[in-house]
């Protein structure tokens, strides 16, 4: 077996010159350099693999600021994400890894991508020579990631690859020539958080065999991990280590060669369910033939759209986004369809159907479930029945599942648009043959009446009280939104009492609209509103009235209903007043007005949290949808780029990059469930859809450069395309859709 020489990207910016990091948020970085001085430097059997696409794919975007991403390898919602850690540092180190840090201290097999919220890092491993350091520096001139592949080479000459299968890291440690010995280190304690762990073994098969477990008590209550690893090599393992080691072990490798490499998988139940996932992965193959299947599989997941820019940077940041909204959801169970709930039993996914987590609803339920329709039709059987399998096992959908346990992070019941938005595209897309929709219905009732997060007030009053709850103008808005998906649900299943009902609370966004500020405020019990209101504010007295964000970026969060949002101002032209000011109003950055999460300005409008997303697109609801356009590409130029701190916000699981994917289209699912997207300003010159059902549907911007953002006319199949919509079913039956694009 011959060693790959690593790719060596050449980053003007060194460690020697950067800034330390706060224990909170890492300073800024300059990144001005960056893309322009990238060659590629990688052993020809490398260069010959890439692929058509993932040679756009830089997994570096969104590891620097605030994006929360990781550069390490993975495959398209796949159980494994081995990617390096830097330690636990604070916020901006949710993924583990963040840019501005030139150190490692594990490489574990479980991250999250995006999210603001931290867990995982589980399984961590380290290669080393001579005695144990806790801390490894290295080089991002010897640092290289890409879709399914991932490489560093320490400061100590070691060479660190990885690779991956669904359920399982091939490792390949390169160690220095004339090394007095080769060892690693395995802990089992190590994750991203510092939380508490319940209880870890480890389990000595054989000399080139171990396994191990590991459960915690993190943001994901009750996670457990088993993994069974075999090694190239011999391992020669203390006596002592091998009768007392439970949480950590050293490990000193016997044998010829300075290449040392492990196959590890994971598994949901236990060590041996862990080793058939790594039998059924075919573990036992050659790194570079692992390589070369994640490759292919990310080529065909990427390949399902094919988009040309006017740039090449613009195709790197199309690309990337496009393989950062299918890390999660992350795949859950072992090979046989079992896996672990939060109290430790056993669940059998049914009829061949495999458990899927990491479902960020809150943030994904606005486009990146929509995208699966595009990209990953032949997952969204098992998505939507490990929403299911929640359901039964909890008696409510989830909210933000991670590792099949429920965090209740964030608001809502954003399970419903996504469920119902699934049936609305069934009958369009492919037969979800695997659903029972009156079962699906019935776990969305029953979930909308929960008493919960004020949802007694809701359902009594209108909207959720000051003193019902907390963060009360957004819950009421958020189950707006959820009622008007579920009454879409009800209504194609004949269920007209539902629909009725379900369609009267999906109005209620209206109780809360202050004609005097123009604004949605707080209301308290007696139906009055909030008195000292202050529309800037995200926090008053220590009380948050609304999620992430304030009166003017919860505004606008009508997208079921936009005619009627409009229809509570005088006039249209009222309306589209106060939507101008959202973009042009001062930005307020005093501690009361100041929040982590809310970064991307444009005046008040936040890119970087998913509440604003769907704002532009309201022009199109004025007589001036051109100001839409203007502010979709400014936002595109602006807070999409390609270097490690290209995204403005976190990465959110998929959702952050959906929206650019979809937006450089110029296409957005404003409402998903309603199965329409609003015509946007496309950035793409043309871009082809490979469909489920054999057809193509092509976007074609002529007149397309960079001072050109207005769409002039758009029209489908030759035909001028009526209003400012397109159907799910006008792309499925294929064709082309011209943007005339001018200045």
């Amino acid at each position: 077996m011959y060693r790959l020489s690593i790719l060596i990207l050449l980053l003007s910016t060194s460690f020697a010159n950067a800034q330390y990091i706060d224990i909170w948020t890492a300073e800024e970085q300059d990144f001005s350099d960056y893309s322009k001085s990238q060659p590629y430097f990688l052993a020809e059997a490398f260069l010959d693999a890439r692929g058509e696409y993932t040679r756009y794919v830089d997994p570096h975007i969104g590891t620097s600021g605030h994006g929360h991403t990781f550069p390490g390898a993975t495959l398209p919602f796949g159980m494994v994400q081995i990617s390096p850690d830097n330690g636990v540092y604070g916020w901006d180190w949710c993924s583990g890894y963040h840019y501005s840090r030139p150190d490692i201290v594990y490489f574990s097999h479980k991250h999250l991508s995006g999210t603001g919220a931290t867990d995982l890092g589980d399984i961590g491993m380290i290669p080393y020579t001579g005695k144990y350091a806790f801390r490894h520096t290295y080089d991002h001139a010897n640092e290289y990631a890409r879709p399914g592949y991932y490489a560093v080479e320490l400061d100590n000459g070691i060479l660190c690859e990885f690779t991956v299968t669904a359920h399982g890291a091939i490792h390949r440690y390169t160690f220095p020539e004339g090394s007095k010995d080769k060892k690693l280190r395995i802990d089992l304690l190590h994750d991203v958080t510092n939380h508490k762990d319940e209880e870890t073994f480890f389990s000595f098969i054989d000399d080139n065999t171990l396994g191990g477990y590991k459960h915690s008590n993190g943001w994901a209550p009750n996670q457990r991990v088993y993994f069974h690893m075999t090694s190239s090599h011999t391992m020669n393992i203390s006596k002592k280590d091998r009768k007392s080691a439970k949480k950590t072990v050293d490990i000193e490798f016997k044998g010829e060669g300075n290449v040392v490499e492990l196959r590890v998988a994971l598994g949901s139940t236990s060590v041996d369910a862990a080793a058939q996932n790594g039998q059924s992965d075919q573990l036992e193959k050659a790194f570079e033939q692992h390589f070369k299947t994640a490759n292919i599989l990310w080529e065909k997941r990427l390949g399902r759209i094919q988009a040309d820019f006017p740039t090449k940077e613009q195709k790197i940041t199309f690309y990337t986004a496009l393989y950062h909204s299918m890390i999660a959801p992350a795949l859950n169970s072992d090979v046989d369809g079992r896996y672990t709930e939060p109290d430790g039993s056993i669940t059998q996914m049914p009829d061949g159907l495999q458990r899927y987590s990491t479902f960020s609803l809150w943030d994904t339920y606005r486009a990146a479930h929509s995208l699966f329709f595009f990209t990953a039709p032949d997952v969204i059987d098992d998505f939507i029945a490990s929403m299911l399998a929640h359901y039964n096992f909890r008696g409510q959908l989830p909210i933000w599942e991670l590792e099949s346990n429920e965090t209740f992070c964030m608001i809502g019941n954003h399970a419903v648009p996504v469920l119902a938005e699934a049936y609305m595209k069934r009958m369009t897309s492919y037969e979800l043959d695997n659903v029972n929709w009156n079962d699906v219905l019935e776990a969305c009732d029953v979930s909308s009446k929960k008493d919960f997060r004020g949802m007694a007030s809701y359902m009594s009053r209108g909207y959720v009280s000051t003193e019902a709850d907390g963060e009360s103008v957004s819950k009421t808005l958020e189950y707006c939104y959820d009622d008007h998906a579920l009454s879409l649900l009800a209504n194609g299943l004949g269920r007209d009492d539902l629909f009725d009902e379900y369609l009267d609370r999906s109005m209620n966004y209206k109780n809360l609209f202050d004609p005097n500020t123009g604004l949605m405020r707080p209301k308290n019990d007696d139906g009055e509103f909030l008195k000292d209101f202050d529309p800037f504010a995200h926090d008053v007295n220590g009380v948050r009235h609304y999620t992430e964000g304030n009166a003017w970026q919860y505004n606008w969060h009508v997208m079921h209903d936009p005619k009627g949002l409009v229809g509570l101002y005088e006039n249209q032209e009222a309306f589209e007043i106060k939507l101008d000011s959202l973009f042009a109003i001062d930005i307020h950055i005093d501690d009361e007005h100041k929040l982590v999460d809310v970064t991307g300005l444009i005046g008040q409008y936040a890119h970087g949290n998913e509440p604003s997303h769907h704002i532009t697109y309201l022009y199109n609801y004025t007589d001036n949808p051109w100001k839409g356009q203007q502010r979709i590409r400014e936002t595109c130029n602006t807070y999409y780029r390609h270097t490690p701190d290209g995204l403005s916000g976190n990465e959110d699981c998929g959702q952050m990059s959906a929206w650019y994917v979809f937006s450089t289209m110029g296409l957005y699912p404003m409402d998903p469930a309603s199965a329409y997207y609003e015509i946007g300003s496309p950035l793409v010159e043309n871009a082809s859809i490979s469909l489920p059902n054999g057809n193509t549907f092509s976007i074609v911007a002529k007149g397309q450069n960079k001072d050109h953002y207005r769409v002039k006319q758009v029209l489908l199949n030759g035909k001028l395309l009526e209003g400012h919509r397109i159907s799910h079913q006008q792309i499925l039956d294929g064709g082309t859709l011209e943007f005339i694009m001018a200045n």
